[in-house]
């Protein structure tokens, strides 16, 4: 799997392996810095040492020989052997071993051709010149650094296991939450991860039954409010046909067949479990489409290229082109446009119609259940349910809607469903 940065994985992972990598190498930069100064100790208690045994030396009776580096000296020869300290380690070495000596104590420095110190004691007329001792220790540095890769490779290694852990939760529920917003079923998650992820997936469940419930009584009262519909409405039918009087027969019988498409639409709206049938060829099925409309004195114009790639269930496609083409004819004007063409983000699915449009400050609303925009987008036999049942179907079968007017006039409505999507479908 590509591991992308902008997830919350991958930051982990990010953040994880940089604290572990900066801390580590922190550490060996200090071990280091405390090596050298150790050294700094270690040279400073050696020429302590070596300073008392050439005191002892001078002070024996009779005086010992000294070493060869080892020299004493009157004031006019030091100072023009040796200079006061200047800086680098040196001085560092010289300031501490300084602070060892008594005070009074004056230091002089000859660099070449051995680097030695003048000391003038305070108790001693003349100098001591005597060579810097540097102790130099084997620098393990350069074998540490490999076990310190090592034990940050396993760190970072465990730590991205447990990040992994961590935020499949948080992926779950991501991918429930798509699906809830398809009108797909969602079944529980389970409750993992630290305390507060539990909360959050335990509120997520209920959420979800919540608006299961909510969604399957509301379905229920449409169904049940439509079905009880049928009987009075097939009983004023009958009764419309025995009535003398034809033009009175016959309003009434507009009026009752109005109550029938609403009546349909209701049922159509409540239907909302997924369909399991298999996928047909769209460009086909529109053919058939306009065929049938065209029976019924709805031209519709075609301009079908997306292929047979392009896949939907037949009474998911049937549906949504039969709400749109109605919407055409009962608010916009003809001809009718339907489209079909492969893009980039997926397959795309367009209606258009040449009628006044929709309201900019409406736009939202329209694909809302009951909205109806009265007076420019009344009629009889409509519900303000066509559009809600276009974009619930979308949602279903992982597209996305978008209405807006043509600059010529007229609506324009675009369906585009990702590759990825129809294909999972299918």
């Amino acid at each position: 799997m590509k591991l992308r940065i902008d997830t919350l994985f991958g930051r982990m992972a990010l953040l994880i392996a940089a604290v572990l990598v900066i801390s580590h190498f922190s550490w060996l930069a200090i071990l280091r810095m405390d090596r050298r100064q150790q050294q700094i100790d270690y040279s400073v208690e050696q020429m302590v040492f070596q300073l008392q045994s050439i005191e002892r030396a001078l002070d024996a009776k009779p005086p010992m020989p000294l070493p060869s580096l080892v020299e004493v000296a009157d004031a006019a020869e030091a100072d023009e052997r040796a200079a006061a300290p200047q800086g680098g380690r040196p001085r560092r070495l010289v300031e501490q071993f300084v602070r060892r000596l008594p005070e009074g104590t004056q230091i002089r420095l000859e660099e070449d051709p051995t680097p030695r110190l003048w000391i003038k004691l305070p108790t001693r007329g003349r100098w001591i010149a005597m060579p810097i001792l540097f102790v130099h220790n084997p620098p393990p540095d350069n074998r540490l650094v490999p076990g310190v890769v090592l034990v940050v490779g396993v760190a970072i290694l465990f730590a991205l296991l447990v990040a992994w852990q961590i935020q499949r939760p948080v992926r779950d529920m991501a991918e429930a939450a798509e699906r809830l917003s398809r009108q797909h079923v969602v079944t529980p998650l389970r409750e993992r991860g630290p305390h507060e992820l539990r909360q959050l997936i335990e509120r997520f469940n209920r959420m979800v039954a919540d608006l299961a419930r909510i969604d399957q009584e509301r379905n229920t009262m449409l169904a049940g409010i439509a079905h009880d519909l049928k009987t009075p409405l097939a009983r004023l039918r009958l009764r419309a046909e025995m009535l003398a009087d034809p033009r009175a027969a016959g309003g009434v019988t507009r009026d009752v067949d109005a109550m029938a498409a609403i009546v349909e639409q209701f049922l159509s709206f409540a239907q909302s479990s997924e369909p399991t049938a298999r996928p047909v060829p769209v460009d086909r099925r529109i053919g058939e489409l306009a065929l049938s409309l065209q029976e019924q004195d709805r031209t519709v114009v075609l301009e079908l290229a997306a292929g047979d790639g392009f896949r939907m269930i037949a009474t998911q496609l049937d549906r949504i082109v039969g709400n749109l083409v109605d919407n055409a004819y009962a608010y916009g004007a003809p001809p009718v446009y339907v489209a079909t063409s492969r893009t980039q983000d997926g397959w795309r699915l367009t209606v258009e119609d040449q009628g006044p449009g929709i309201p900019e400050e409406s736009m939202e609303r329209v694909t809302l259940p009951f909205v109806r925009l009265d007076p420019a987008r009344g009629g009889n036999a409509h519900s303000g349910l066509g559009l809600a049942i276009v974009d619930r179907l979308v949602r279903q079968a992982g597209g996305r809607l978008t209405i807006e007017n043509r600059p010529e006039g007229g609506l324009r409505v675009e369906m585009v469903f990702p590759f990825a999507a129809m294909a999972q479908a299918a």
